[in-house]
């Protein structure tokens, strides 16, 4: 598929001035104008994260109500009990909550539904087990916004219920003790990206304050900051914009996860491959999460949980290399659903869909559909959704494209849905499965009307174009200063036009699918790898000419040695650049 390449418009004024007054390269103060940093202090405040530029946690909607019935059921000796969802944001959320309590000498029931069984949210069935159980207090963590039935039956029932989740809300909120969503209408909190886990986070930090002012287990209290690990593995995992308050999470909650003393993190780390390495966004995303994620979508949660509040460190290696073995079965699954959704489209759409991807079938597992909804999407650049169909039900998952708000979508279909949730980027839905050709045909239909072609282009953003004598170990290393990167703070991109092959190109892993070869401009040689992109490397170079690429410079360090490289993120044949 043809990939736009968009070059941010250069800001010369904005650029001098940032490097005279910080003392930085222009090219490190182009990638921050680029994501809306134009001053000084703005500048200083995204390099230098610190704790201190925290928000207020009472600035959240319903957080006094909330922090006055935990504290009375914590002086009272109330049963609590905290209900959480299956994802790792989830499990981060539920193990954080359980943790705080933990420390504090309570002890917290916790209840996570089942993907298969029980799908996603609270359900009354869950409900009379937590009253059966004694529960007075329920705390739900990314999730419960919706719950309308499930939080009248539990006051029923005699258990008050306070909701704290970041989804989109429905015009009529849960008569619960108290919400806490900074997506509820008359909710003034400034960061409207936290997820679960973070506003969990906010919670106990509104709730350990008064806890000490008040002398309630003064002396108990837990020190928030070295939890932040588990809140920046679900910051990362949920893929939240890691800017402003979840950029200082996420910096200082991989500094935490570093140098955990949790023996799940540590055990997790180790079966990663990761022990004794320095954290960072990509271990989170590419190799904690998937394991942590892994048993929610082939089973329950459960295991997941319980490795994140093991304390004996044992127990922990062994939950840690059961969740590895679930992950492997995991990538198998997906893999197979993955190839059977390629033929799908080829055979149905000649392998060029249409505006919107919305397919079904018996046989393709529910756990994985959301990762390959998500594959998909980047793939063929277009919305996806992909269902699970079983006694004539059909549920659930879709992953979107910058141009296209997929819960709005959702919110145009709604009467072919029996349920359905989410935000602009991702959702998951519920159906009767004889309605999927309606929900077809209108969310097609739908897609077509918004999206133009471009808009179902990939797109690689570039921060500048550079010639490959500019890209030297000084500018990685104060790039560095950059991460951690993630959503709304991408690494840097940068491009080098009309380059050439200087060496043969060795083709890599099992299948040859990544390329090594070095690049060539005015003299000047770098190392350049292209992960995936085996095929089109050996394209692009077979003629012998010049060449663009697309890349992001890192320094690669193997057995103590430090090579400067190009990770390759696209490349094509030369094409002259108007002067």
């Amino acid at each position: 598929m043809l990939t736009q390449w968009q070059v941010a418009t250069p800001d010369p004024t904005a650029q001098v001035r940032l490097a005279t007054e910080l003392s930085l390269s222009p090219l490190l103060c182009q990638v921050l104008i680029n994501r809306g940093i134009t001053d000084a202090t703005s500048a200083g405040t995204f390099l230098t994260p610190s704790l201190h530029d925290l928000h207020d946690p009472y600035q959240i909607l319903g957080m006094d109500a909330a922090v006055r019935r935990i504290t009375a059921a914590v002086q009272q000796g109330e049963p609590m009990a905290v209900y959480g969802d299956y994802d790792v944001d989830g499990v981060t959320a539920t193990a954080l909550l359980m943790t705080f309590f933990e420390e504090l000498g309570l002890r917290v029931a916790s209840y996570i539904p089942e993907r298969e069984g029980e799908g996603y949210g609270l359900n009354a069935e869950a409900m009379h087990q937590l009253s059966r159980q004694g529960t007075r207090l329920l705390i739900t963590v990314d999730c419960g916004s919706t719950a309308l039935s499930e939080v009248a039956l539990a006051r029923e029932l005699g258990i008050d219920t306070i909701i704290t989740d970041h989804h989109q809300p429905p015009e009529t909120l849960p008569a619960a003790l108290a919400v806490l969503n900074p997506h509820q209408p008359g909710c003034g909190y400034p960061n409207k990206h936290l997820c679960g886990v973070g506003l969990v986070f906010k919670l106990l930090t509104a709730l350990r304050a008064s806890m000490r002012q008040i002398g309630v287990l003064r002396e108990r209290l837990p020190n928030l900051k070295r939890h932040l690990d588990l809140v920046a593995l679900g910051t990362i995992a949920d893929v939240t914009p890691i800017r402003g308050e979840n950029r200082v999470i996420v910096h200082y909650g991989l500094q935490e996860l570093t140098h955990t003393l949790k023996p799940g993190l540590q055990a997790l780390r180790q079966v990663s491959g990761r022990q004794g390495k320095t954290a960072n966004a990509g271990e989170v995303g590419f190799q904690l999460a998937p394991r942590l994620n892994a048993s929610g979508r082939l089973g329950s949660a459960a295991q997941s949980l319980e490795l994140l509040i093991a304390r004996d460190s044992g127990v922990a290696e062994h939950l840690a290399a059961s969740l590895d073995a679930v992950n492997r079965q995991r990538r198998t699954l997906q893999q197979n659903v993955e190839q059977a959704v390629h033929e799908r489209i080829g055979q149905q759409y000649g392998g060029t869909p249409p505006a919107a991807i919305v397919l079904g079938d018996a046989d393709w597992h529910l756990g994985v559909v959301g990762i390959v909804a998500a594959r998909i999407a980047e793939t063929y650049h277009r919305p996806t959704f992909l269902l699970q169909i079983t006694s004539g039900t059909a549920r659930g998952s879709g992953r979107s494209i910058p141009a296209f708000n997929l819960y709005d979508g959702l919110q145009h279909c709604a009467e072919w849905l029996q349920q359905f949730g989410g935000h602009r980027y991702a959702a998951g839905l519920t159906m009767a499965a004889e309605h999927l050709p309606a929900l077809q045909e209108a969310f097609i239909r739908y897609a077509d009307d918004r999206l133009g072609p471009d808009d179902m282009q990939p797109v690689v953003g570039l921060d500048a174009v550079v010639l490959l004598a500019d890209i030297t170990e000084k500018l990685v290393s104060e790039l560095t200063a950059l991460a951690p990167h993630g959503s709304g703070n991408p690494a840097p991109v940068f491009a080098a036009y009309g380059v050439r092959c200087a060496s043969p190109i060795r083709r890599l892993g099992q299948e040859g699918q990544h390329a090594r070869f070095r690049v060539e401009q005015d003299d000047v040689s770098r190392e350049a790898i292209a992960f995936q992109q085996g095929d089109h490397v050996a394209e692009v170079a077979a003629g012998g000419g010049e060449f663009d690429i697309a890349f992001t410079p890192v320094i690669n360090t193997w057995r103590d040695r430090r090579t400067l490289e190009l990770q390759l993120r696209d490349l094509r044949p030369h094409l002259p650049q108007p002067h």
